[in-house]
């Protein structure tokens, strides 16, 4: 009789720590009613309506898009925003449920509520360094890191996926200038700058110069 004593305590954590989770990922999600058109071509309605539903979706993301980076979505540096997300649709699509959808003549429309990721989303215009005002932490450091010796583009990858992947000291890259065997990048970390220095010494081959350095603004060369 012992062994069932706790089933239904067991049963209300699993179910309360489901509701909270469900609670957290509706509130980093934004909801989006869309309308999707596409042409008919050759008489093929079935590859139409994907193509109108395709058009909802790409259409919900970049208004998500221009709604979290406060960047109208007619603003001509909107435009690099939009290039770039619309090629991931499946990555910021949390699910979709078509409303209404209708032919006329040689034209399909769609109406669908669509649920954006937008943490998924956030994320990435962080990186892209359209979010300075939401997501800037006073406690962060701003660095302007500059690499010389740059042979290929191949080593400019290499440490640009290294800034990247420190998600824990970098948290802002913001879009920087590659000139021949040089590059600059301006970032924020949080952390101690030499945190950041040992990492580019250690797995990019850096000699690491840090040049000035103030509250607000940190100088640092590589050399490689």
């Amino acid at each position: 009789m012992k062994k069932y004593i706790f089933l239904p305590v067991i049963v209300f954590v699993i179910f309360f720590a489901l509701s909270v989770h469900a609670q957290k990922e509706e509130k980093s999600n934004v909801t989006l009613s869309v309308e999707g058109t596409s042409k008919i071509k050759n008489e093929n309605v079935a590859k139409a309506r994907e193509e109108a539903i395709q058009n909802a979706l790409e259409k919900a993301i970049i208004e998500a898009g221009s709604k979290l980076s406060e960047i109208s979505a007619r603003d001509e540096n909107f435009q690099l925003i939009k290039r770039i997300i619309i090629q991931e649709t499946d990555k910021y699509i949390a699910y979709y449920t078509i409303t209404q959808e209708s032919r006329q003549e040689q034209e399909f429309n769609v109406k669908a509520n669509v649920v954006v990721a937008a943490a998924a989303l956030k994320n990435d215009l962080y990186k892209m360094g359209f979010l300075h005002n939401d997501l800037k932490d006073k406690n962060n450091i701003r660095v302007f890191l500059i690499v010389k010796g740059i042979k290929s583009y191949t080593v400019y990858s290499k440490i640009k996926n290294i800034l990247q992947s420190r998600v824990n000291l970098v948290k802002n890259i913001y879009p920087g200038t590659f000139t021949w065997q040089e590059a600059e990048f301006e970032i924020e970390i949080a952390g101690d700058v030499q945190s950041l220095g040992s990492e580019l010494e250690q797995n990019a081959g850096c000699v690491m110069e840090i040049t000035s350095q103030n509250p607000n603004r940190v100088e640092m060369v590589c050399r490689l």
